[in-house]
């Protein structure tokens, strides 16, 4: 099995409720050989790929292109942010809220999984040339140790991009328990503090999996919950060409946010690029997921935790 078949896949635009229905049917059904085999749920279907991957998904893994089925699964705010350092004012979402969309109209938030990897720096300069922002979520130990990476992390922070996490070791949340969940999350904490001086405070789970008790931790964790309502399947051994079909059928002001993966060679060097130009050609502004949401810069993206540290021998997975 190929590393880049571990990359996230689970559903497209799912609502919150859906989600918790049907959270651990990932590898729950399809043909035989499945372990606690299941058949989903009337209005969803298996999504079953090979014997590794398969989940209950509505209907279709293709989004629609109608702008009134990508809207994002949240709770309402309450309280306007007025963290200190803020750049750019915004209202935050509250911990525990379950993003699929952007909510501000004629924005996209570009999105990479499973990185940083040998190609993540040359996306950076891709990205940073068309003069667009993107969302790297990063994981601590899957192609490389993060540590290993650190120049690369600090280059797309500098840069603008927002960095957020995707857990330590890509484990599927919805198997884990509390405590396990938090250890994955809290050795990416610990790196980041390090290599950045600051706290993510989004997360995108391994292969888009949440349940109830996902959502109640990372509330408890102080994150907030995204996934995706375009999946370009690079994952998948999709062709580039046939990826950019995905985006070039979509309507006027999609309001996506896609999911790619910088650790594949073909994403971070043609499809990533590639859609930073596809969005400024459609009149559309290609900004960080929290600027797409209309939170606060950086108040609404990250804790500032102090400053970087010097590299030390702690510096290792």
């Amino acid at each position: 099995m190929k590393a880049a078949a571990l990359s996230t896949f689970v559903l497209a635009s799912v609502s919150l409720v859906a989600a918790q229905s049907q959270a651990g049917a990932w590898g729950q059904c399809g043909g035989s050989g499945w372990t606690g085999a299941t058949t989903c749920v009337s209005g969803y279907t298996c999504s079953a790929v090979n014997q590794w991957y398969s989940q209950c998904i509505p209907g279709s893994s293709v989004p629609s292109t109608s702008s009134t089925t990508t809207t994002t699964t949240i709770t309402t705010p309450t309280t306007t942010a007025t963290q200190p350092g803020a750049t750019q004012g915004g209202t935050d979402l509250p911990y525990g809220t379950l993003v699929t969309g952007c909510s501000k109209s004629g924005t996209v938030a570009i999105t990479f999984d499973d990185g940083p990897y040998t190609w993540t720096s040359g996306l950076i300069d891709s990205l940073n040339a068309a003069n667009v922002s993107a969302t790297f979520f990063v994981v601590g130990q899957m192609y490389g140790c993060i540590y290993n990476y650190a120049d690369v992390i600090q280059k797309a922070y500098n840069s603008g991009h927002q960095i957020a996490s995707h857990t330590w070791s890509h484990k599927d949340l919805t198997g884990q328990s509390a405590s396990g969940i938090q250890t994955e999350i809290s050795r990416v904490e610990v790196a980041l503090k390090k290599i950045l001086g600051i706290r993510p405070k989004w997360l995108r789970p391994p292969y888009g999996g949440q349940n109830s008790n996902v959502l109640s931790t990372m509330r408890g964790l102080n994150y907030k919950v995204v996934t995706w309502n375009l999946d370009s399947e690079d994952w998948n051994g999709l062709s580039v060409s046939a990826s950019q079909n995905k985006f070039n059928s979509l309507g006027a002001d999609p309001k996506i946010i896609p999911l790619e993966h910088d650790a594949l060679q073909s994403t971070a060097q043609q499809l990533g690029p590639w859609i930073a130009n596809w969005a400024k050609n459609k009149g559309l502004k290609a900004v960080t997921l929290s600027e797409c949401l209309g939170e606060s810069i950086p108040g609404g993206q990250y804790e500032q935790v102090g400053g970087a540290t010097p590299r030390d021998n702690t510096w290792t997975c």
